[in-house]
């Protein structure tokens, strides 16, 4: 007779394990094997429906697959041959400030679409750690993987499809206060927190009571004011060369402070600074422009009054010049100088009294804000080295290892071990594309699914 795995004896041993102690989630939906070990040695299975508690150890077998679903919605979705121990968790939903949620990944791999701890109180109340490394949680959904073999070659036992290649980020938010969205070229909404990429085509909007920083890879930088839309048409640069560089901006509605970067000192023409139908030429600067009124709703008589300057499109320099290019003409707008589109003429004209508005900006200069552009965006090159993995699908991901640090934003993956701590220029495979993990997290047992009514995958 066969000798019965440890795995197999452990279903007979110990199915009746009765379930005293308080839940912290349930196990949704499953495949395979899985079994929760405790601190004090003892074991249990788990099947659809169990309760999980903390303190415990969720262990899946080979070719298993388990999500759970915690009290605070947030879904974790382990791979096969994984380890995750939940280690402190604490959920009411009446005390949000004792929200406390602590897990470590001990091997292997899991996805997480993380629920209301962080989100309503402290946002620091959700940790993954693993290998050395603290995950911190702004919101989001993120895969991580512990490898101890190189690309994980070890579990590689499912189809895994190639993801297609990201898009570098042109920008990243530096500093925020209150809350902006970008809208992607898809018409695709993602909220944006420190660190957070932007990309070339992305239409950024700030909320009332809320502006942000963004760096450019050239060393340019804006700071976007409340409640406005500033939208990147194209942006292209290289610190090695090889591109065309240029960049085109838009400010669509509200305010905004600029200062330029390396693009368009060499060619002055390859950048462009436009507002509504006018476009402010650079001369190594920084300024701010607004476009309000008939300027933000799009008419085609969009200048302003010459009694009120803020009413319209205009803008004002604090540091070289700029020249304002409209319909009805130009105007070289020099240091300290503010000017607008006319309303009657649609001419540029010089702005005699500068409003207070412009002068007693509450929103910073961006070049008070310090960056290392090349620390910023730094990439390493793509590895398949034993470490931990984390690549993130939406939100925000802070890769901690002693007093360094890494932001992380949709699209992109980090990387750690015992000698690094980076940011990867592309996504490996292996970190995505694996057609059971997605047949759990997007198809939900509708029927059609692959997920029958017990809760289990159906191969």
């Amino acid at each position: 007779m066969k000798k019965l795995s440890w795995l197999a004896l452990t279903l007979l041993l110990f199915a009746p394990f009765c379930e005293a102690a308080e839940s912290a989630g349930m196990i949704r939906y499953m495949s395979g094997t899985l079994v929760a070990q405790r601190a004090d040695g003892s074991v249990r299975v788990l099947s659809p429906k169990s309760q999980v508690q903390a303190g415990e150890v969720l262990v899946t077998g080979n070719r298993s697959y388990a999500q759970v679903v915690m009290n605070d919605g947030t879904k974790m979705t382990l791979r096969p041959n994984s380890n995750l121990k939940i280690e402190t968790y604490q959920f009411k939903q009446e005390e949000p400030k004792a929200d406390n949620a602590v897990f470590r990944l001990i091997k292997g791999g899991f996805r997480t679409v993380t629920g209301l701890i962080g989100k309503r109180g402290d946002k620091d109340a959700y940790k993954l750690r693993a290998s050395g490394a603290t995950i911190g949680i702004r919101g989001t959904d993120f895969t991580s993987r512990l490898c101890v073999t190189k690309g994980c070659s070890d579990e590689n036992d499912s189809v895994v499809t190639p993801p297609p290649p990201k898009p570098k980020p042109v920008g990243r938010v530096m500093r925020i206060v209150g809350e902006m969205v970008a809208k992607d070229a898809d018409g695709q909404i993602r909220k944006l927190t420190l660190g957070s990429p932007v990309y070339e085509g992305d239409t950024l909007q700030s909320n009332i009571q809320s502006h942000a920083v963004v760096a450019f890879r050239d060393g340019g930088r804006i700071t976007l004011q409340e409640n406005s839309i500033f939208k990147v048409e194209d942006f292209k640069y290289s610190k090695t060369g090889g591109v065309q560089e240029n960049a085109a901006l838009r400010l669509i509605k509200g305010g905004v402070r600029v200062v330029t970067g390396l693009i368009g000192r060499a060619n002055r023409d390859n950048y462009k600074f436009r507002v509504s139908g006018a476009t402010i030429g650079i001369r190594g600067t920084g300024f701010d422009a607004w476009c309000n009124g008939p300027c933000a709703e799009g008419a085609s008589n969009f200048g302003a009054p010459q009694n009120n300057p803020m009413e319209g499109a205009g803008v004002y320099v604090w540091s070289g010049e700029v020249v304002l290019v409209a319909p009805g003409g130009s105007f070289t707008v020099a240091l300290n100088q503010a000017a607008i589109i006319a309303r009657e003429t649609g001419k540029p004209v010089r702005v005699m009294t500068i409003p207070p508005a412009v002068q007693q900006n509450e929103a910073p200069r961006p070049d008070t804000v310090p960056v290392d552009v090349d620390k910023l965006f730094e990439d390493a090159a793509a590895t398949d080295d034993p470490g931990l993995y984390v690549t993130v699908h939406d939100g925000q991901v802070i890769l901690a290892k002693g007093d360094q640090k890494v932001d992380l934003g949709k699209g992109e993956t980090g990387f750690t071990n015992d000698q690094i701590l980076t940011r990867l220029a592309a996504t490996p495979s292996f970190m995505s594309g694996d057609s059971n993990l997605e047949k759990i997290e997007f198809k939900e047992g509708d029927g059609s699914s692959g997920i029958d009514q017990q809760g289990c995958i159906v191969q």
